[in-house]
């Protein structure tokens, strides 16, 4: 039976749910079809525009922009039933112990990377057939289509994250409880708020349940530690509000909302012309499949392997070459092209709106960039091991059950 570790109890809780889950064998199929369909046609009506400099119409950029929706939410539909359904899914996800929003952030993470690597195709093309004619002024209709295209994504990637986040909470609540019970099994731990829940708790997040992800037991019965750090409510029903979510991830949902409208229609579609200097902007994306499969194998739990150190050296180097060195590199070259006497004073005839985008833009990627170097500072560099005194037994803190580890400290104290 639980007796040997709390994630164990997890994996035989979460394949009884699957067990009673009718399968759908070929279901993922069909998704798999709405989503090469979609992109078939977003390609197609692509194929009847006759000159690389012509401007995609309202209407076709609406069109393009329903299709990415069909995409990106069918590409979704199908890795999430791959990975849950299938026979080869369910054995990926026992070997790697997988609760479902390791399978939903695994599959936001291809997305992304599938996204990103579109935008960089783009960008390329774009940037060989444009840059040589006029690094300021020319125009290309792919630009524009995955303009249209593209900003699906962002909105999608939205509602995404938000499924993961909300997922995330519902496991570590569950894990939580079940750490909780092996603990007042084996004699550890005494009354808390805890012993006075039903077991209704699932998978799925709806159970009542409440606790903090550092481990600790929540001030109030409904108050759960966000993952960014900050205080949040989680309503009686144990469903996050979405508008809290966004509320609550500022410079995320301005990222992806400033990308998906201003940084791709605004300056495809509704300027015109330029798209030398933004194909630079859409080959910044290059760096995106490497930060995606650093944090599928971190999912994975394959941090000590040598793909994970490899895809993070490359991550590293990719990340300051696109997204760091880019943008002086493309401010170099737009100063080269109008005479200017230097870069500042190119960028100092530039438009304010046009400097506050910049900013918006380039920023970030600085701040991420600090980010990744200190990570990898953490990989290279010793490591200060300090001990913990524990009252868990040994029979408890195994290989499967050490992402719950911080939580059964907190609640052993209780």
């Amino acid at each position: 039976m639980c007796q040997e570790g709390s994630s164990q109890c997890q994996a035989m809780a979460t394949e009884m749910k699957m067990e009673s889950r009718p399968r759908t064998r070929h279901g993922c199929y069909f998704s798999l079809a709405f989503s090469i369909g979609s992109m078939g046609l977003a390609c197609g009506s692509l194929w009847q525009i006759p000159n690389t400099t012509d401007r995609i119409t309202l209407q076709r950029g609406l069109f393009l922009t329903s299709l990415g929706f069909i995409y990106f939410i069918s590409l979704t539909d199908f890795c999430n039933k791959y990975l849950v359904e299938t026979k080869r899914g369910q054995q990926f996800r026992r070997k790697y112990r997988l609760m479902m929003s390791d399978v939903l952030e695994i599959t936001n993470k291809l997305v992304s990377a599938i996204q990103a690597s579109f935008s960089f195709l783009v960008g390329l093309i774009v940037c060989k057939s444009t840059c040589a004619k006029s690094f300021v002024y020319a125009s290309h209709f792919l630009m524009e289509a995955y303009g249209w295209f593209g900003t699906a994504y962002f909105m999608y990637d939205i509602w995404s994250m938000y499924k993961v986040h909300t997922q995330k909470i519902a496991d570590k609540l569950h894990q939580l409880r079940l750490t909780k019970s092996q603990l007042l099994s084996n004699g550890h731990g005494g009354k808390s708020y805890y012993d006075a829940r039903t077991d209704t708790e699932t998978c799925n997040g709806e159970g009542n349940v409440g606790g903090n992800n550092n481990g600790s037991v929540p001030g109030t019965p409904h108050e759960i530690c966000d993952y960014d750090g900050a205080c949040v409510q989680i309503p009686k029903d144990g469903r996050w509000d979405f508008l809290k979510y966004v509320l609550t991830h500022p410079v995320m949902m301005i990222h992806h909302v400033f990308i998906g409208t201003f940084g791709l229609l605004v300056v495809t579609y509704i300027r015109g012309g330029g798209h030398c200097i933004y194909s630079y902007m859409f080959m910044m994306e290059f760096s995106t499949p490497f930060v995606s499969l650093r944090s599928i194998l971190s999912t994975m739990r394959l941090k000590d392997s040598p793909a994970y150190i490899a895809n993070g050296l490359l991550m590293l180097a990719t990340f300051f070459v696109c997204r760091v060195c880019m943008w002086p590199y493309v401010m170099w070259r737009y100063s080269m092209a109008i005479d200017a006497v230097s870069i500042w004073s190119a960028m100092s005839g530039l438009p304010r709106g046009c400097l506050i985008s910049i900013a918006i833009l380039f920023l970030p990627q600085l701040y991420w960039f600090y980010l990744m170097v200190l990570g990898a500072l953490k990989v290279f560099l010793p490591k200060q091991r300090l001990g913990h005194s524990t009252s868990i037994p040994k029979s408890t803190v195994t290989a499967k059950s050490m992402p719950t580890t911080n939580i059964a400290n907190g609640i052993s104290k209780t």
